[in-house]
């Protein structure tokens, strides 16, 4: 007897009744008017399904990421360009596809729509027909096609009975030459996939490759005539995470109001429509107890096991959180932990509050507990605001506050903070840690609010750690302006450094190593900064580290310890890389204190790079200090490159200007002002250069510094005899000179005066004593600047160095052959002539005017042409354009 068949047409037969085949389940859904076409995507399913060998093409990702989008478009474009060169088959799978004649029906039906020429014939299955016999009908029809075939399985989770299953694997495992399989699926079915992975025919699109890039979330938001800055990018990106069906919700949600910036901060997963989905989609279809688990956790942004088991009491959470990550529900893993997309965690968490009002402090507190048992203190304390008790909340400020700044999370307490109850910052200890995190962020507004609470509060500061945490705060507040000397005596009267409180005690030495060094203690900076650096390496509290790290290398680098410089500078580079700190302002110090160095040392291009970052990394309130430095080095490196060299100088001169008013260390005016009055006498501006002198002489005046500018602006005004005489103390040694470099300066200074006294031994003898003091530290720059009477006096000595002939062969070549330093400025009458040259006036005509011979005018025209490099009056006046000196 002949068995009963099922026809495999529009309708056909199952055991004499019909099985109905819908037409859209064997075509991609219609295309939405708005979509997006991303070739990228597009672009990769074309390299998947091509090649000889018979592959499979798996897409794997969470509802919502546009699967079926992306194979519509992918299906379509593919028979515009493959119109007559293959075949290709659609079937949207659903759960009636479970029964096996059904799903076979879809194929086969599918494959017979697809060839649309009847090149295969009407196909006829047996009723009973075994898996076997029903692939064979599948590879013989295929085999009747003269092209390759792509047949394209949607929904492919729908699949779960064994049968089914079985089938589809089998049909997997025997696929035909020329024959593609593209699945599109929610979670991985339990197909033979790993198998084809082994045999190396799998290719796979995953989640994240189906996320939208930025590019792609601007052009389809600009593809509905939405206007946004990059800012509500930005934001828009943080929020989906480019996931397709968010961006889709916020593409309506945005559409409804004008007021796009408040449309995207709103939208969380409390947005009805995604609600919705997000319910309906996600959470829904999930078993009760995994609901509420995942309500439970929400509260958290990202969870482990463990964490997981001690909010929800369930000992499986392993399994929980593993089962939800294989089955793409919006959670993914990160290491050991977890965590919910931002707009799934949104959902849950108003869920949470709408459900259980209650519950979210409970678990907020357990949250707390258990984050304090393993360590993580700025996740106690940020579970521990949120529970909202106040109790807890003093007791975690109190117990944490001083240690997450100490360790570089100032940042984020100082926002959570800022979001207390009054009453709560009114308690002094809460208030004092709250200044100290608003100066860790340079919040001075609302340091000088919270130490106001925390020193005028009814509670008087009554304990001795109490009086030493107001007395670290006020001398830390100083630094930005300040009676810094005042608040480091008052600070010393405290217990401060000696409290038993670690952080506390390592805050008071590393603030009190601070001020000393702003206030030119150099030794007891040190000393401070370097116990300090000890115990922040010890206790791991890197902010701290890194500050001593770069404050020991501004040391260093003052003292002329190049060893030093480099153990320190290197330090810091690499505990800023660790720690992601390299472009943040906690490293604008360092950038200047190496932008600095590479000056010393004439290496133009990193003092260039070193002194971008510094500027750029700098905060808007700074330790007046750092920004002397750092605009001096600008100046200093923007110097010769810069079309207009005057206006670099004025630039300068109103910034150090303006810092002569704050509490600046004597080290770094000793530092900076002699650069600044070199390039006030390149400029052509001597009275700059003497107003140097003279703003600094309060600070300076003890020094070996306040003598070396003296004496810079008698040699300009060619008063030989009294630079000399102001120099002698220095190269005596009866003043002392706060930074290194002062001295191998003077020495060149005292090598030029006596070279033009006729002193050739001394000035032979001068220049040798610069090389010795220059050597240890590479410093080339002095020699640089120095100009071509001491380049001259290092190519008649060569030879009778000494032990430092090899560093004076590196100076010499690194020296122009025709320098035009800061000490080879015009003088005060070549001045005045320059600025006749731009005229069509004659020398005897200058002559006249200036009251002066010709002959004399003659010979100031050649001491310009040689400084200037130039042969001829026309050359001078491009040369002095250039320079800035008109």
């Amino acid at each position: 007897m002949r068995r009963p068949v099922t026809r495999v047409e529009g309708t056909s037969t199952h055991g004499g009744e019909p099985v109905v085949v819908p037409s859209p389940k064997l075509a991609p859904p219609p295309p939405a008017s708005d979509v997006l076409e991303r070739d990228r995507l597009l672009d990769a399913l074309d390299q998947a399904t091509s090649g000889e060998v018979p592959s499979v093409t798996l897409l794997n990702a969470p509802a919502g990421s546009g699967k079926t989008v992306l194979l519509g478009s992918w299906f379509r474009r593919r028979a515009r360009q493959h119109a007559t060169g293959e075949h290709r088959a659609w079937i949207s799978l659903d759960t009636n596809d479970n029964k096996v004649y059904t799903l076979w029906s879809s194929i086969l039906r599918a494959l017979y729509r697809s060839a649309g020429d009847g090149s295969i014939p009407e196909t006829m299955l047996p009723r009973d027909a075994s898996a076997h016999e029903c692939v064979g009908a599948f590879i013989d029809a295929c085999a009747r096609l003269p092209c390759p075939v792509i047949l394209v399985l949607d929904n492919a989770h729908e699949l779960s009975a064994p049968d089914a299953v079985r089938n589809v694997n089998l049909l997997l495992r025997y696929l035909p030459p020329g024959v593609r399989v593209v699945i599109a699926t929610r979670f991985p079915p339990p197909l033979i996939l790993p198998r084809i992975r082994l045999e190396g025919r799998l290719r796979e699109i995953t989640a994240h490759q189906l996320n939208f890039t930025e590019e792609e979330t601007g052009k389809l938001l600009a593809g509905q005539n939405l206007a946004l800055t990059q800012a509500d990018l930005d934001e828009i990106s943080t929020r989906t995470e480019g996931w397709a069906a968010g961006l889709r919700f916020l593409t309506l949600a945005l559409a409804a109001t004008p007021d796009t910036g408040a449309a995207i901060r709103a939208f969380t997963g409390e947005d009805r429509l995604l609600a919705e989905y997000l319910g309906g989609e996600i959470v829904g279809p999930q078993p009760a107890h995994v609901r509420e688990f995942l309500l439970s956790t929400s509260v958290c942004p990202d969870i482990s096991d463990e964490l997981a088991t001690r909010l929800t009491g369930q000992e499986n959470s392993g399994q929980i959180l593993y089962t939800l990550t294989r089955t793409n529900a919006l959670v993914t893993r990160h290491g050991p932990r977890y965590r919910c997309h931002p707009l799934l965690r949104g959902y849950l968490r108003a869920e949470l509050n709408r459900r259980h009002p209650r519950a979210h402090r409970r678990l907020h507190r357990s949250a707390a507990e258990w984050f304090t048992d393993s360590g993580d203190v700025l996740a106690a304390l940020e579970h521990g605001i949120a529970a909202q008790d106040d109790e807890l909340i003093t007791r975690y400020i109190q117990r944490f506050g001083l240690r997450t700044v100490l360790d570089g999370h100032g940042a984020r307490l100082h926002t959570l903070l800022g979001a207390m109850p009054e009453h709560i910052l009114a308690r002094p200890q809460v208030a004092l840690i709250a200044a100290v995190a608003a100066l860790d962020v340079h919040d001075l507004v609302a340091a000088d609010r919270y130490l106001g609470r925390g020193d005028n509060s009814a509670q008087s500061l009554r304990s001795g750690r109490l009086r030493a945490l107001n007395a670290v705060a006020v001398l830390y507040r100083a630094r930005y302006g300040g009676h810094l000397d005042k608040a480091l005596a008052e600070l010393r009267a405290t217990s401060a450094g000696d409290t038993g409180d670690v952080d506390l005690d390592l805050l008071a030495l590393a603030t009190q190593g601070t001020a000393s060094l702003w206030l030119g203690d150099l030794p007891g900076a040190t000393g401070d900064l370097e116990r300090a650096l000890r115990t922040a390496t010890l206790e791991r509290r890197d902010a701290v580290r890194l500050h001593c790290e770069i404050h020991l290398a501004g040391i260093a680098r003052v003292q002329g310890d190049l060893a030093g410089l480099a153990v320190h500078t290197s330090a810091a580079l690499e505990l800023a890389r660790s720690r992601g700190w390299t472009e943040t302002s906690r490293t604008a110090f360092l950038y200047a204190v190496l932008g600095m160095a590479a000056y010393q040392r004439l290496d133009q291009e990193s003092a260039r790079r070193f002194s971008a970052l510094a500027t750029r990394l700098s905060p808007a309130v700074v330790d007046p200090g750092v920004e002397m430095l750092t605009v001096t080095l600008s100046a200093a490196v923007e110097f010769g490159l810069a079309a207009d060299p005057h206006a670099v100088v004025e630039t300068l001169r109103g910034h150090r200007k303006r810092l002569a008013a704050e509490p600046v260390a004597p080290w770094l005016v000793a530092c900076t002002a002699p650069i600044e009055q070199r390039l006030a006498l390149r400029v052509g501006e001597p009275t700059w250069a003497m107003d140097v002198t003279e703003r600094h002489r309060h600070l300076l005046a003890p020094y070996a510094e306040h003598a070396l500018l003296s004496t810079l602006v008698h040699l300009h005004r060619g008063r030989t005899g009294a630079a000399r005489r102001r120099l002698q103390p220095v190269i005596e040694r009866q003043t002392r000179p706060l930074v290194a470099h002062t001295l191998i300066e003077s020495w060149l200074l005292e090598a030029i005066l006596a070279d033009q006294a006729g002193e050739q031994n001394q000035a032979h003898n001068a220049v040798g004593r610069a090389l010795d003091l220059a050597a240890p530290q590479q410093a080339l720059r002095p020699f640089h600047d120095a100009g071509r009477h001491v380049r001259e006096l290092l190519v008649s000595g060569a030879g009778r160095f000494g032990r430092t002939e090899e560093f004076a062969s590196t100076v010499l070549q690194s020296l122009p052959a025709h320098p035009g330093g800061p000490v080879d400025p015009l003088t005060s009458r070549e001045l005045e002539l320059l600025t006749e040259l731009p005229s069509m006036r004659t020398t005897e005509q200058i002559a006249d005017s200036l009251f002066v011979s010709v002959n004399t005018v003659k010979t100031h025209l050649r001491g310009i042409y040689r400084k200037l490099g130039v042969n001829h009056r026309r050359d001078a006046v491009v040369a002095a354009r250039r320079r800035g000196l008109l």
